[in-house]
């Protein structure tokens, strides 16, 4: 991308467009990249410059041309050196996989697993004054979808992202896992920091690993996005991990609780409302992907207007990139649509059929439409 081309997208629209949706400051130090969309610093050493035109416009082609989205997310968390330890004992499976330490250890002993559980937990002790129950540690799965790269890139990837976000700071444990569809690290963080800061990261800090880990994998070659769902056009949430676990613990209990049949409960009562009214959160969605997708369509626009091949090429993949988007509603509104169009097809139905037994009960033999219309045109 030239310096003349460097006026040509709409930034500050399609900033806001990958803002992640999320309120509030980072808790954690350390970074690489992060997107703001008003180019400020802010927050001392939690800020970064907005992207460059050359970044954005990078970014921009992997999003609408779908480059593999990364995933990192709190797995877990253990509390004691005897949880701890038994957790360390998973990561390695007892001592057949190696765990390599914050300080570049490669363990497999599991005795050697035990002390440095024994240790988190001393230093979470000695620094835990009112004696609160609290985490020893945290631990986060990184990864990539299936057949997106190999299992010695991630590894070093994963290696890289936490020395950047961890090093010096909190004690961590790396183990790469391959016995699944896709590889992926088990990444375990104490929770107590060597300068007394507590390891508490919020939803900000959570975007800006996956972007930090994207950041890493691409510097390996491997096409990674860390956008929001938002930025890609889905409005509709992800049934997370904790909601499954909560199905299954309740209904182990003899209680049910029926995600789906919840949504639908609801549907039906928006779509059989006399006045049916739409939550604050669907006005939001339908606000925001109206600007998300009107960002879209104004960087097609500038990049077709350039008359250049490849800026045309990439407009071309934007228009098709939002004619792909789904919907923008949530899967009530979308269930209560369904509901609305089946009771409307039953009623024109039930319609045609009392017309029939009202001619039948008159004596009179319905008459096909066919015949009918044959009759008219003569």
């Amino acid at each position: 991308m030239s310096d003349d081309d460097d006026g040509v997208l709409p930034l500050p629209s399609l900033m806001e467009a990958w803002r992640p949706p999320t309120g509030g400051k980072r808790s954690l130090r350390g970074g690489t990249l992060r997107i703001r969309s008003d180019g400020k610093r802010r927050g001392g050493s939690n800020a970064a410059p907005a992207l460059s035109a050359a970044q954005a416009r990078a970014k921009l082609e992997r999003i609408v041309r779908k480059a593999p989205e990364v995933m990192v997310k709190i797995s877990g968390k253990q509390r004691g050196a005897r949880h701890l330890a038994e957790h360390f004992g998973y990561l390695s499976r007892h001592g057949k996989l190696e765990i390599r330490s914050s300080e570049g250890e490669i363990i497999t002993d599991e005795k050697r697993l035990k002390a440095i559980a024994a240790d988190w937990d001393m230093l979470d002790q000695a620094m835990n004054a009112h004696g609160k129950d609290r985490p020893t540690s945290m631990s986060m799965v990184l990864s990539m979808p299936g057949g997106t790269t190999d299992a010695a890139t991630i590894h070093d990837a994963a290696q890289a992202f936490a020395r950047v976000e961890f090093e010096g700071q909190f004690s961590y444990m790396v183990a790469l896992h391959t016995d699944t569809a896709h590889p992926h690290v088990h990444l375990t963080v104490a929770t107590q920091g060597a300068d007394g800061t507590r390891f508490n990261p919020r939803k900000a800090d959570l975007h800006h690993w996956r972007e930090s880990f994207a950041h890493e994998l691409r510097q390996r070659g491997i096409a990674a996005e860390a956008t929001p769902r938002r930025a890609r056009g889905h409005v509709q949430k992800r049934v997370r991990s904790p909601a499954h676990h909560l199905e299954a613990r309740t209904a182990g209990q003899g209680r049910v609780l029926d995600l789906d049949r919840l949504i639908e409960e609801r549907a039906q009562a928006f779509a059989r409302s006399q006045n049916p009214e739409r939550r604050v959160e669907d006005v939001l969605a339908l606000g925001r992907q109206k600007q998300i997708r009107g960002a879209y369509a104004d960087a097609a626009a500038a990049l077709a207007a350039t008359g250049k091949a490849v800026d045309r090429a990439l407009a071309q993949d934007i228009a098709g990139f939002v004619a792909d988007m789904p919907a923008a509603v949530s899967r009530r509104l979308e269930r209560a649509r369904e509901i609305m169009i089946a009771d409307r097809a039953e009623g024109s139905a039930g319609s045609r059929s009392r017309d029939t037994n009202r001619d039948v009960a008159d004596g009179q033999t319905p008459i096909p439409i066919e015949r009918k219309v044959r009759d008219r045109d003569r």
